[in-house]
Parts: structure tokens; C-alpha cells; sequence
């Protein structure tokens, strides 16, 4: 798990740094298969206020993120650059739904504190035809934050100049239902979380055809085997019937043109 103390020093908020006016986006992506799998990531970006704050107290959130981040089995770390010196990205993959939520549940209860709970974890659920994603956001400050010398009425208003969070879901197919913010036609949805409120996430989309779909389908009973067998035995039988049927119609034709054995001795006979 991501040691807290870390991302403390990000999103536990931005309330030690509110009245610096600072500037912090969140975005969290999930990219889903149609078999269940996918990738899951988090992009933490500060503005320059934010850094010099930073440095004042003599701390480098990004770096001690990124340090701590590349100790862990499940996850990489794009660091910042000369390009980007404010940003920072983590990225993982999942397997299975089970272990969408596992990680997801670790990613949740990192950045959670006593003052705010970004995230809840995501659950997956990949039946037949449908892939239906869930989970939960927000930015509701608790009474907490007045631990940290700042009054309730002014940290709500400082949050909301303050941080944005935005989720993008990327599903494997069609869209068919979601309570997203942004739906478009690639199968991406994106909710923005406004401070002060929490949200459910959800989104079901068209499952396609997959490998591993089409064995499960195979697989199961009755199964699209059992109808293809059925389709290939019915077809090639009758196209056998209707094969014999038209030999035997060709053979009695042929008999009835060709002339009797004793016709043709007659003929003969005649003939001497």
C-alpha cells in the first residue's frame, strides 16, 4: 500500500496549503476490457504556488511520492520533468474485477483522511453481454478540518478555488447507460466532482466479442456448440436427403428411356 504519510502531503489536503491559494488537480482513470481486465491510474498535477510552498517548509511531495510509489510490486511512476515539473502519474494494471477492487480499495483508503475521502473503490461486474462498472467520489470536507486552524465556512470556500478531481472511465464498448457528466462515443465517460459534493460513479457498457467470451459461450450450456452442431447436422442431412432423392429420380428416369432386354432382342429378330 502507499504509505498515507505520502499522499497526505498531497491530498490530505490541500488544507494545510488552502490559504496559500494553491492549485491542485486530480484525475483518476480506469480502462476496462471486455474480459474483465484492464489498467487503473492516478495523475496528481501542482501549480507553481504549490511547490514553492512546498519548498518553504523544506518538503518535495511529488519526489517523496514517487519515491515511495516505486517501492511497490503494483505500480509505476512517471516522475516529473523539465517539462512538467508539477505532475506526477501513477499507473497499474488488473487482471480480474477482484483485483480492480483490491487495488482500487488500497488507492481509496491511501488518499484518504481525517478531513476528506476522494475516492471509493471501483467494482466490476462482467456478465454475458455487459460490462457495469460502479464506485464513488467526492470532496466533502469533515469537521476535522478545524483541527487544522481553519474555520469549516472558509475551508469549503478555499477547496473549491482550490482542487479539482475529474474520473474517466474508458469502457470496452457502446455506452448504455451512466450517470457521467461527459459521455462520448468511444466508450470514455468522465465525471467531474465538484468540492462539497459526493457522487456515485456508474457506467454499463455493450460487452464485445472476445476470446475469451466466445470459449465461455462455447463452454456453457446448452452452448452456441450444441446449436452449431444441430445446424451443421441438420443442414448436412438434408442436403444429403435431397442428394439421394435426386440419384433416385436420375435412376428411374434412366430406366424408363432405356429399352426391356426382350424388346431389344425382338428388334433384332426383326432386323434378320
Amino acid at each position: 500500500m502507499i504509505p498515507r504519510t505520502c499522499w497526505m502531503l498531497l491530498i490530505a489536503l490541500p488544507v494545510t496549503l488552502l490559504v496559500s491559494g494553491c492549485q491542485l488537480r486530480a484525475g483518476v482513470g480506469v480502462r476496462v476490457d471486455g474480459d474483465g481486465g484492464g489498467a487503473l491510474s492516478v495523475t496528481l498535477v501542482t501549480d507553481s504556488e504549490l511547490r514553492e510552498a512546498a519548498t518553504r517548509v523544506g518538503a518535495d511531495p511529488l519526489a517523496t511520492l514517487a519515491d515511495a510509489v516505486e517501492q511497490l510490486p503494483d505500480w509505476d511512476v512517471r516522475r516529473p520533468g523539465a517539462a512538467s515539473p508539477g505532475r506526477i502519474t501513477l499507473t497499474t494494471t488488473f487482471a480480474d474485477p477482484d483485483e480492480l477492487t483490491r487495488l482500487s480499495r488500497e488507492l481509496a483508503d491511501a488518499l484518504a483522511a481525517p478531513e476528506v475521502r476522494p475516492l471509493q473503490p471501483w467494482r466490476l461486474v462482467v456478465d454475458a453481454s455487459t460490462v457495469e462498472l460502479r464506485g464513488g467520489a467526492g470532496l466533502v470536507l469533515t469537521s476535522a478540518v478545524t483541527d487544522l486552524g481553519v474555520a469549516r465556512a472558509r475551508a469549503d470556500a478555499l477547496l473549491a478555488d482550490s482542487v479539482q478531481l475529474r474520473v474517466t472511465a474508458t469502457m470496452p464498448g457502446d455506452v448504455l447507460e451512466s450517470n457521467a457528466d461527459e459521455v462520448t462515443g468511444d466508450g470514455r465517460v468522465t465525471w467531474v466532482i465538484a468540492p462539497g459534493e459526493t457522487r456515485e460513479l456508474y457506467a454499463i457498457a455493450r460487452r464485445p466479442w472476445t476470446l475469451e467470451r466466445v470459449i465461455d459461450t462455447l463452454a456453457a450450456p446448452p452452448g452456441l456448440a450444441s446449436v452449431l452442431l444441430v445446424l451443421v447436422l441438420g443442414v448436412g442431412g438434408g442436403w444429403l436427403l435431397v442428394r439421394r432423392r435426386r440419384s433416385r429420380a436420375g435412376d428411374g428416369a434412366a430406366q424408363a428411356f432405356a429399352p426391356s432386354r426382350s424388346a431389344r432382342i425382338r428388334a433384332r429378330s426383326l432386323r434378320t
